[in-house]
């Protein structure tokens, strides 16, 4: 093949890669599951008890059911937190913790008036609720702090209200603890960006998934993560994600997704755990997955088995001339040769790329897939989240003490090794091959085709070591599974051409 042909080739896959990486990443998230997940980031500042406390107050007047008691949080797991250290460090006012406070008793409010209207319990008011039905009330309803017509309308509607009460001497509240516009600015892009990593909203039926946030309160372990509630996503809202056509997350994006999930439930339903149940759901996918390809592409993966298996045919024509790198007569005869036998043995120089061609918007979608799944976002095996990158738990020293750290940096080794096997292999067996024939000479020629042959498998086994470094567990542990697959498929199809040529006496 011309080397203009192969650049250009090059350059189509790679430009359809990159419009691929845009779409089949797509968020699955809604307005509501982002909600939900800015809630668990920010549940402001009042811890609630249901008892009187050193500094404790009640949070309604004449309620002596529940008190709150003020607690900032300052970790940057915390969006409240994250937001109040970056307007702090970029000089801007931080509001008082009257405000603070204050949007919390509205969220609460709003909160126990919707629950109230839920269970149809008039009964249940701002002056008689109790600390479980509040925390009953939050859990269900709080999200509506950022929730409306559209995302962030609630807390923008919230800040009016505050702002109103501010006009009133009595209300306990003024114009000097309030936020400015920089810092709602600094505060809302903080949260946008740590809710922007979450993409685990694929689920096939509403629930809640995940762990989120960085809860504070009472009712919480410091620092404690929690699920949150996930609308369940259909297949026909799969084709337009974010108000925009979606061809790839339709075709199969979601429809690997629902498989993944599916499985999840199913192994669950039959006792297994929750950890080990998203494993074996993978394992599922990723055979299911590959074996679906292998049947796409089985006449090229032959066609490659094949010219391994060819190597010693190759290997002698490429030897009648040594000089086909610099001599056009030589070249031309050499590529003559080359041509009748691969026209003779049914073989298409072009399968290699095609293969690829095919694979690459499959393991682009898959990615997408296994990154949106809600229920790789639940539960853990041996620690660690499937949903969670394995950099960042390798760089987070917290993870090193509970356990998670030393799981992921063992399925990473695994999966580096098993890649290199699988990518290796087939360079091993034409080694093999080439072993085989007599050597008559260097050959210019042979040796710049297996060194460009080289050099491509080195450079896309490292891109794929490096992106699973950098991608969620779940496919680290997807490429563990299909480099075993790779391995084993080359083997047999190894064997099978080895019997062939034996048989046709060769």
């Amino acid at each position: 093949m011309k080397k203009r042909t192969k650049l250009s080739i090059a350059g189509i896959s790679i430009l359809a890669g990159a419009l691929l990486l845009t779409g089949c990443t797509a968020s699955f998230c809604s307005d509501i599951d982002k909600a939900h997940i800015l809630y668990a980031l920010d549940y402001g500042v009042s811890d609630y008890y249901d008892h009187e406390v050193e500094f404790a107050k009640p949070v309604f007047e004449g309620n002596t059911k529940i008190y709150y008691v003020i607690n900032v949080p300052t970790d940057a797991g915390s969006g409240l937190g994250k937001a109040n250290a970056d307007a702090s460090a970029a000089g801007i006012q931080i509001p008082r913790n009257e405000y603070f406070v204050k949007m919390d008793q509205l969220v609460l409010k709003y909160a126990v008036e919707k629950y109230a209207l839920d269970v149809n319990d008039s009964s249940i008011t701002t002056a008689t609720v109790d600390y479980q039905t509040a925390l009953r009330a939050l859990d269900k309803y709080g999200y509506l702090k950022y929730s409306g017509d559209k995302l962030w309308e609630g807390y923008d509607n919230l800040n009016k209200e505050i702002r109103q009460m501010a006009a009133d001497p009595t209300s306990g509240i003024n114009f000097d603890h309030l936020p400015t516009n920089d810092y709602i600015n600094i505060y809302k892009r903080d949260m946008n960006t740590l809710v922007s990593n979450s993409r685990s909203c694929i689920a096939i039926s509403e629930g809640k998934y995940g762990y989120y946030g960085y809860a504070n309160g009472a009712q919480y372990r410091e620092g404690d993560r929690v699920p949150v509630d996930i609308e369940a996503k259909t297949w026909g809202g799969a084709w337009n994600v974010g108000g925009k056509f979606t061809f790839f997350e339709g075709l199969l994006v979601y429809p690997i997704a629902w498989l993944t999930e599916s499985f999840v439930s199913g192994f669950k339903n039959v006792g297994v755990v929750g950890g080990l149940a998203q494993l074996l759901a993978i394992f599922a996918i990723t055979f299911i997955v590959r074996s679906l390809m292998l049947l796409v592409t089985i006449r090229q993966t032959s066609g490659n088995a094949k010219m391994q298996a060819l190597q010693p045919e190759i290997a002698k024509i490429q030897n009648k001339y040594p000089n086909a790198n610099t001599n056009n007569y030589e070249k031309q005869m050499m590529a003559q040769e080359m041509s009748k036998l691969y026209k003779k043995n049914k073989i298409n120089p072009l399968s290699t790329l095609l293969v690829m061609v095919v694979q690459f918007p499959v393991f682009i979608c898959v990615w997408g897939a296994l990154q949106g799944c809600a229920s790789l976002s639940s539960d853990s095996i041996l620690g660690l989240h499937l949903s969670d990158n394995i950099n960042q738990v390798l760089f987070n020293g917290a993870n090193w003490a509970n356990g998670s750290a030393v799981t992921a940096l063992f399925l990473f080794l695994f999966m580096a090794a098993a890649q290199v096997v699988s990518m290796l292999l087939p360079q091993w067996i034409q080694k093999a091959k080439r072993k085989k024939v007599a050597s008559l000479g260097k050959n210019p020629a042979q040796t710049e085709q297996q060194s460009r042959m080289k050099m491509f498998t080195y450079v896309m086994m490292a891109m794929i070591i490096f992106m699973g470094f950098m991608l969620p567990s779940a496919m680290g542990v997807y490429w563990f599974v299909g480099a075993i697959f790779s391995i084993c498929q080359t083997l047999i199809i190894e064997k099978i051409n080895s019997a062939r040529m034996k048989k046709k006496g060769k």
